[in-house]
Parts: structure tokens; C-alpha cells; sequence
């Protein structure tokens, strides 16, 4: 007979679904309503929407703190208190925020000459902080695995109702200030919805005002070290392609920006099980830390089976590969996609440890050693790409991201007992 899969793990793979669906739906959502405004608007009016939007997204990660992953890791522990969790981060982010916002109503006039544009900076502004809002509720909203493929569902669904608002509106003569307008009422929505949901989701309880203040600032050094965790990732991102535009000829930094756009197409799925991951890890790691490690263990040998078998695939086709979807000019780019498939192997299994350490409470060894790969990318990519150029840059990536799986799974192995998000607070009253 055969065993059936932990529930722990039948519950990410369920979730994880949730996540592949819901990100092929939205990416073709989005690509529909590219497609709107760019016919509707032309492409000089387009690249003022894209500008705009931009800049309020800017102001959105900005203000995000770390709360994206902090709620949803919190939410999901047993005795979590959200609704304190959502006072505590609304008036972090929102004290962010709303200065960063005002900052870029006021620079609006130096960024642009254009009336139209210099209107729709201002206004995007306030789509900034209304993204910053929503983040709140939906990471919080994301922890509760049984709600979380309904909260996916209904955020796409808003999405395709901006898709066809901007359409209604560009059909109405609408320009920039109105298509903003829609985006910043769909967010609105979004949190209105998200409000309505709240006692269905999480039950009865509003945080007084004293343990509000009193949960303020624990709650910031909680989320701090995961904003500092996605800083390093952002830097990593980019430690590669701004080495090889001072080391390289242009055209090295085409072939590896190729090479790694099939990279990231590679990762989108293994990316959705994380997501599905870090709310089940953090609730079955508050019960049970050996199960969760065990768990933890099966998504790595599982990931690590299918990063080998882009491996090989890239052995194999890389250079026709290359050749059918960017063209011939970018077969010389296929060493640099082996390169980036061998890093995956590596890759998949430290952010599998990640989400692990991230679920025990551990973010701070995260940061500590993905600092160090940035730090050996850098040495590594100074010494090959004067010489090696593209191929050089996705060796360094993959020997950076090679050099901290052991370290990773070592500490997966120690992790600290799960502390509740709210003994700090009951510490300080």
C-alpha cells in the first residue's frame, strides 16, 4: 500500500497549484491591459503610465519594510494575533509612506516638463500608499492557507476589472489621471474586500490601543532583517549585469540578460511553492519542528530533481534554444544558459532552506549568508569576466550560490524552538 503524502506537504503542493494558476492568469491579464493602454494611449503616453506606475511601485517597496513576508510568516503561527499584526504594520508603513509619496507629489515638476505627466506623478502618489495598504491585508490574508487560493482568485479578479475599466475609460477619452484613478479604486477595493473577509478569516478581536503602541516597535525589529534579506536579493540580482557593463562589450551583457530571462522562466514555479510554502513551514514548524524539517527536506530533493533536469535539457538544446527565441545573433549566448541552469541546482535548494529558516524564525542567518554570496559574486566575477565575459557572469553566480548550501542546511538543522509574534509584546507590557 502506498503511504500517503504528509498533510504539511499535500497542503503546499495544493497551494502551491493555487499560485501557478493564479500567476499565469494575472500575467495574461496584464498583458491585455499592456496591450489596452498601449493601443489606447500610443507609445509616448504609454511610457508616462509605465513611468508613473513605476514610481508609485518604487514607493510601495519602499515602505514595505519586510512586513510582505513578516505577516504572512506571523499570521500563520498558531495564536497569532493579526489584528494587532495589521494595526502595527499600517501605521509603520503608512508613517513611511505617506512621506515618500508627498516627496514625489513635490519633485513631480523636476522629473517632467509635461502637464499630463506632471499630474499623473502626483497621483500616483496615492497609488503608492494605496499599494502599501492592500500589501498589509493581503499578506495577512495569505497566511491562512485555507483562504489563500479565494484571496488569489479575488485579487486576479480585480485585476481583470481594472483591465476592463482602463478600457471603459480610454474608450471615454480617459487619459493618464483617470487610468490611475481606476488603479488606485481597484486597490481600495482590494482592501475593502479584505475588510469584509476579516472576521471570516481571523474571527472576532481588535488590538487595544496599548498593546498597539506597545507592539510598534517589536514588530519593526521583527520585519527589519526580512527588508534587509530582499535589499541583498535585489543587489545579487544585479551584482552581475552592472560588473559585465564595466568589465564587458555590450553585447556580453545581451547574451547573459538572455541567458537569464530563461532562468527566471525556469524558477516561476519553483517560486510559487515557496509562496505556498512559508504559511504551512510556519504553521507546522510551531507544532511540530521535526516534521517541518522533514518536509523542508522533501521540497529539496523534489527541486533539486527537477533543477537537474533543466540541467541536462540546457546540455542539450541550449544554443538552439537561444537561437528560436531571440534569434541567431544570441547563440553564443548558450554556455552562459548552461551556466544558469547548473546555478539552479544550488539556488533552489538555498531558498528552499530559506523558507524554511524565514518559517523557524531564523531570517537574520538568511541575510547573513546571502551577504556572503553577493560578497563571493563579486570576487568571483572580477576575476572571470575581464576574460569570459557573459559565461563568466553566470559562473560567478552559480559558484556564489554553491558556496552556501551547507552552511544553510546546517542551520536548518539547528533552528531555534518558534517564537510566538507575541512575546514581545507581552515583554514590554
Amino acid at each position: 500500500m502506498r503511504s500517503r503524502p504528509p498533510p504539511a506537504l499535500a497542503r503546499i503542493v495544493e497551494l502551491s497549484a493555487a499560485f501557478v494558476c493564479s500567476n499565469l492568469a494575472r500575467a495574461g491579464i496584464g498583458f491585455v491591459l499592456a496591450l489596452v493602454l498601449g493601443r489606447g494611449l500610443g507609445a509616448a503616453r504609454f511610457g508616462g503610465w509605465i513611468l508613473c506606475t513605476t514610481w508609485a511601485a518604487t514607493v510601495t517597496f519602499a515602505a514595505d519594510l519586510g512586513f510582505g513576508v513578516l505577516l504572512t510568516r506571523d499570521g500563520a503561527r498558531p495564536g497569532a494575533q493579526p489584528s494587532l499584526l495589521l494595526g502595527a504594520s499600517l501605521i509603520l508603513r503608512l508613517s513611511l509612506a505617506l512621506p515618500l509619496a508627498l516627496a514625489l507629489s513635490a519633485a513631480a515638476p523636476a522629473l517632467s516638463s509635461d502637464p499630463e505627466l506632471i499630474a499623473g506623478l502626483r497621483i500616483a502618489s496615492l497609488l503608492g500608499i494605496a499599494g502599501a495598504v492592500y500589501g498589509c491585508f493581503g499578506a495577512l490574508l495569505r497566511s491562512q492557507p485555507r483562504w489563500l487560493p479565494r484571496v488569489l482568485g479575488i485579487e486576479t479578479l480585480w485585476l481583470a476589472i481594472q483591465a476592463a475599466a482602463s478600457w471603459w475609460t480610454l474608450r471615454r477619452g480617459g487619459g493618464l489621471a483617470p487610468l490611475l484613478g481606476v488603479a488606485i479604486a481597484v486597490q481600495a477595493a482590494q482592501s475593502a474586500t479584505a475588510l469584509a473577509w476579516w472576521r471570516a478569516v481571523f474571527g472576532r478581536g481588535r488590538a487595544a490601543h496599548g498593546d498597539l503602541r506597545a507592539a510598534l516597535m517589536p514588530t519593526l525589529g521583527r520585519a527589519l532583517p526580512f527588508a534587509a534579506s530582499g535589499l541583498v536579493a535585489n543587489l545579487q540580482m544585479r551584482v552581475a549585469p552592472l560588473m559585465l557593463g564595466y568589465f564587458a562589450a555590450p553585447v556580453e551583457l545581451g547574451w547573459f540578460t538572455a541567458a537569464s530571462r530563461i532562468g527566471r522562466v525556469a524558477r516561476l514555479t519553483p517560486q510559487a511553492i515557496f509562496a505556498g510554502a512559508l504559511p504551512v513551514l510556519s504553521q507546522e514548524y510551531a507544532r511540530d519542528r521535526v516534521e517541518a524539517q522533514r518536509v523542508s527536506r522533501t521540497l529539496d530533493r523534489v527541486l533539486a530533481a527537477a533543477a537537474a533536469c533543466a540541467v541536462v535539457a540546457s546540455l542539450l538544446f541550449a544554443a538552439p534554444l537561444m537561437r528560436r527565441i531571440f534569434g541567431g545573433s544570441f547563440a553564443p549566448a548558450a554556455p552562459s544558459l548552461m551556466w544558469v541552469a547548473i546555478g539552479l541546482v544550488p539556488s533552489l535548494s538555498n531558498s528552499t532552506r530559506k523558507i524554511f529558516l524565514y518559517a523557524a524564525g531564523a531570517e537574520s542567518v538568511v541575510v547573513r549568508w546571502s551577504l556572503v554570496a553577493v560578497v563571493l559574486e563579486i570576487a568571483a566575477g572580477a576575476a572571470l569576466i575581464p576574460t569570459l565575459g557573459s559565461v563568466g557572469a553566470a559562473i560567478s553566480v552559480a559558484m556564489a550560490e554553491a558556496a552556501i548550501p551547507m552552511p544553510l542546511r546546517k542551520a536548518r538543522e539547528v533552528a531555534p524552538v518558534a517564537k510566538s509574534p507575541e512575546l514581545a509584546v507581552t515583554a514590554v507590557n
